[in-house]
């Protein structure tokens, strides 16, 4: 990829991940930095897409959003910061689909293990692919099947407020025996998962949350190896550039992971944060997410990594970020009428904002046009459930795309160079 082009009016320069999290390019960030010398860029702007995005579908999300927020930058309001010169980062990475549900039958288990197979390296699941239909029929198959499964997706980095190391506190037959019930309704708000034939179900939603499991630690992995590379570089060589990170779905836990990372290196912080029904723990920001440790990503916000405000959108219409963490919630026997809500120890921050959080505020989204108080330092967590974000994709709308224009340009309004 690594090339440049124009999309609703700003330069747009394409850089690309790979399966690692590394640049598959050796010289994408010097053409970045050359490009940005170009144009004379004063702003970077970094989008990340989220998960079931291939690279039309994350160029089609990029315009979208880069349509309606070049409208709300036009808006006399942003008058003061006319003379930035904002240059687009598109952020490409071999993202998977995410399934709100599986059936019993064979053909959704044969689609679940073919996504979570391309999610991982060649050959790490060839023995659980042995394993696959025995385990329908056989205890034991399916205790080898299952930890097959776990030793290659596990790496026990994972973040325990989102649940996975709940998966070896139990053998395997009992574990997709419990992920194996009749349909349960969600309270209306996250699909039932329907089971034809129980173990198979169980079988494919397990795989399901293996697939989810293995794209969190790969936008991990590109936040963490590869984006906060690029941003270190372009700190270094392009000194007086704001820097500005926005990320949808997974998108956003890979900004999260790329601030992480900053933090650890002592790294000057970014400018902007915008978070957009972001795919992490809604405990991911606090000083306890449970027995007394802090959020994985709390780090972001105790060591002020970024410079000015922190948005973070959430619905409680956006039922994809429910469903992805419902799977753990059942697992843990929590209480079924509180799955995905803020009470629910396994809630996900794009439907709750960010729970236990002190350093956190919470606001409706406004219609575009009417402003907010950001702040610094600041988690400002934008409630879109009256309507204004109807669901997980709904990110493109001006009402959105108005709140990262306020904290885009909030470090140039209130702090000129």
């Amino acid at each position: 990829m690594t090339t440049s082009s124009n999309i609703a009016g700003f330069p747009f320069f394409e850089i690309e991940f790979d399966a690692l999290g590394l640049p598959v390019s050796a010289t994408q960030t010097e053409s970045l930095i050359a490009w940005c010398r170009q144009i004379g860029a004063t702003d970077l702007f970094f989008l990340a897409h989220g998960f079931r995005c291939d690279a039309a579908d994350a160029t089609d999300l990029y315009t979208g959003l880069l349509t309606t927020l070049a409208a709300n930058l036009a808006r006399p309001e942003f008058a003061t910061s006319a003379g930035m010169k904002l240059a687009i980062i598109g952020v490409y990475w071999p993202s998977q689909p995410h399934r709100e549900s599986y059936g019993g039958t064979t053909q959704p288990v044969d689609t679940a293990f073919a996504e979570l197979r391309s999610a991982m390296p060649a050959g790490a699941l060839d023995d659980a692919e042995r394993l696959l239909y025995p385990a329908a029929n056989n205890r034991s198959a399916r205790d080898q099947f299952v930890e097959s499964v776990l030793r290659a997706v596990d790496t026990g980095h994972d973040d325990p407020a989102e649940g996975l190391p709940l998966l070896h506190e139990c053998s395997g037959s009992d574990l997709l025996e419990r992920l194996s019930p009749p349909a349960i309704d969600f309270g209306g708000r996250i699909d039932a998962i329907p089971v034809i034939a129980p173990i198979l179900g169980g079988i494919g939603t397990f795989l399901n949350f293996m697939s989810w499991a293995a794209m969190k630690r790969l936008a991990g992995a590109v936040g963490t190896n590869g984006l906060a590379e690029t941003v270190i570089a372009c700190q270094d060589q392009l000194n007086k550039t704001r820097i500005h990170l926005v990320g949808h779905s997974l998108g956003g836990r890979l900004q999260a992971a790329c601030c992480k990372a900053l933090a650890a290196a002592d790294r000057p912080p970014v400018d902007s944060l915008s978070l957009l029904e972001a795919a992490f723990s809604h405990y991911g920001f606090s000083p306890d997410a449970g027995s007394g440790q802090p959020g994985f990503f709390r780090d972001v916000v105790e060591r002020r990594i970024v410079r000015g405000p922190i948005i973070s959108t959430f619905s409680k219409k956006d039922s994809v970020v429910g469903t992805a963490y419902a799977v753990a919630s059942r697992l843990a026997h929590d209480n079924l009428q509180a799955i995905g809500d803020a009470s629910d120890t396994y809630g996900g921050i794009g439907h709750n904002g960010a729970q236990r959080t002190s350093e956190s505020t919470f606001t409706p989204l406004h219609e575009a046009g009417l402003p907010y108080q950001l702040q610094p330092g600041i988690v400002t967590c934008l409630d879109g459930s009256s309507g204004l974000i109807s669901g997980h994709g709904d990110i493109v709308n001006p009402h959105v795309t108005y709140a990262i224009s306020e904290a885009i340009t909030w470090n140039a309004r209130h702090k000129p160079d």
